[in-house]
């Protein structure tokens, strides 16, 4: 806990992206995001609240986490208290938690990365690419641009034969992915099964997130492992998926799961486990963005992740810019989260603002 604590910022942006982002649960153009910004008397701390504008990946939108900043979490942190004994509101949580660890670590002069034991300079680059009617060209594109891993949106109305016109035109060296964001049940078995012709790296989430006995048997009948994220919201249910053998691989989101601490304390429960971790991503600005790339530093991170460029998502970032280098990006290695927020470009972007 940095200190002492003089007051808490919270800014309401909304950023257009690049390119219309189209998923199983609906299409986003822009991308809205509340900023944490804690000010403390020996550093200012930043944090991203990722939760979704509205109701259909998680049960917490963007204003209920709103909400539970400005009434509960940021009221108990000024006052001196802790939040760990609150339930619930985990992406409120994960963004507090992230501005209060970026000034205690620049406070310490220590990159977030050092703080967490980071074990890699740069991680592998990954893009996800949403449902859309162009779908080979554009991961054509993303590959000559330098993406070593891609991820692929699908639903039970996208034909498994994009899947594997992808495939083919990419070639066996690219990373390649399936995410149905829980779209599918065990009456697609035809389609899942395909899968397995495609030689994907894992399929996410392909059935519904609270049915792990459906995803154990799914794991029982294709080659191609499985990985879970809606199903994930804490290291106890990363514990009870893979004792179920429901998953070999996990998605690791610290929005989703409360915080860096909780993303960490999967990390290592999967790598004692032997399992795989991935570092997903919710079209994350470059503060956002910052806290994924170092925690996918971390040794366990064995299936390349989210973690895509800048330019990728916006025109301009709220930081300076994630840039790809030979299909990496770099761990910033700077005090805290390690990039700068540009505030004017912040300004530009603010819906509304309010200083607690």
């Amino acid at each position: 806990m940095p200190g002492p604590l003089r007051a808490v910022e919270l800014v309401h942006v909304r950023m257009p992206l690049v390119v219309p982002f189209r998923t199983a649960h609906g299409t986003t153009a822009v991308r809205d995001a509340l900023l944490v910004h804690a000010l403390t008397d020996g550093a200012d701390g930043w944090g991203e609240c990722v939760a979704p504008a509205s109701a259909g990946y998680s049960d917490e939108t963007l204003d209920a986490a709103h909400a539970a900043l400005r009434e509960v979490l940021v009221p108990r942190v000024l006052a001196g208290s802790s939040i760990d004994d609150v339930t619930g509101a985990r992406f409120a949580r994960a963004a507090l938690g992230a501005a209060l660890l970026d000034a205690w670590c620049k406070q310490h002069d220590v990159s977030l990365a050092q703080y967490l034991g980071a074990t890699r300079p740069r991680v592998v680059a990954g893009v996800a690419i949403g449902i859309a009617s162009d779908t080979v060209t554009m991961a054509e594109r993303y590959v000559a641009a330098g993406y070593r891993r891609l991820k692929l949106k699908v639903a039970p109305h996208v034909p498994v034969s994009v899947v594997a016109a992808v495939r083919a035109a990419v070639g066996p060296d690219i990373a390649l992915q399936a995410d149905a964001n829980g779209s599918f049940t065990l009456a697609d078995m035809a389609y899942l099964e395909a899968l397995d012709d495609c030689a994907l790296q894992c399929v996410e989430q392909p059935l519904p997130p609270d049915d792990l006995a459906a995803h154990a048997e799914l794991a029982r009948r294709i080659a191609t492992p499985i990985c879970l994220d809606e199903s994930i919201s804490s290291a106890a249910d990363a514990q009870t998926a893979l004792e179920a053998r429901a998953c070999r691989v996990v998605n690791v989101k610290p929005g989703r799961l409360g915080g860096i601490d909780e993303a960490v304390r999967v990390h290592d429960l999967c790598v004692a486990a032997g399992a795989s971790v991935l570092c997903g991503g919710m079209l994350e600005t470059g503060i956002g963005r910052a806290v994924n790339v170092a925690l996918a530093s971390l040794p366990g991170f064995t299936v390349a992740g989210d973690l895509s460029a800048s330019d990728r998502y916006f025109a301009e970032d709220l930081t300076d810019p994630f840039v790809l280098d030979d299909g990496y990006l770099r761990v910033p290695d700077r005090p805290g989260i390690g990039v700068e927020v540009r505030t004017d470009v912040v300004a530009r972007y603010t819906v509304s603002a309010e200083r607690l």
